[in-house]
């Protein structure tokens, strides 16, 4: 769910930069000492390289699809089925391609430019966020989970091997009281 929510932040940011780029209209921003986001959104680093084409347009589409490949997840716990087996990785190396293009973006504003957007810093840590979330879920693929999740149509619980038996608090200091008393 935390990817579907980025993704929506990370494309009505990108729609309201895209807006500002084509309606030439003043962006709600600091625009004094090192943050300056009109002088990177103007830069020859706004748009696709060799293009009129604002770099915000395919920054729009990586979420669309980081999105979207989220919701297939989602439907999947949903309906009570398997993920497809390879979503994970596909969404881990999106989630990478798009970290890669965010550290480009960085050291263009930060090296290059010597500014920094902080409607550009926004949409650098989401898709940063969405890139360790990636990380995490497909580091975890091949564990099974031991979680209840509560579907429409039916209700899923771990295997029985995976269940430990529940002890009681009085179960649990008799216990360890008699583990320290030598018993």
């Amino acid at each position: 769910m935390a990817l579907v929510v980025m993704a929506v932040a990370g494309i009505a940011i990108a729609a309201y930069l895209t807006t500002v780029h084509y309606a030439k209209v003043p962006l709600v921003c600091t625009t004094s000492s090192i943050i300056n986001c009109a002088r990177v959104t103007s830069s020859s680093y706004s748009v696709v390289p060799g293009t009129q084409l604002p770099i915000t347009i395919p920054g729009m589409l990586w979420f669309l699809v980081s999105g979207a490949l989220a919701v297939i997840a989602l439907r999947s716990a949903w309906n009570g089925t398997d993920e497809p087996a390879r979503l994970r990785l596909a969404q881990f190396l999106w989630s990478a391609a798009g970290l890669l293009f965010v550290l480009y973006l960085v050291y263009a504003e930060i090296v290059q430019l010597r500014n920094i957007c902080e409607w550009c810093t926004v949409i650098h840590l989401l898709t940063l966020a969405t890139f360790l979330i990636c990380m995490l879920r497909l580091q975890r693929s091949g564990e099974e989970p031991t979680y209840e999740v509560e579907t429409r149509s039916t209700s899923w619980r771990a295997p029985a091997h995976h269940a430990m038996p529940a002890r009681t608090h009085r179960q649990r200091t008799r216990s360890r009281s008699a583990s320290r008393s030598g018993r």
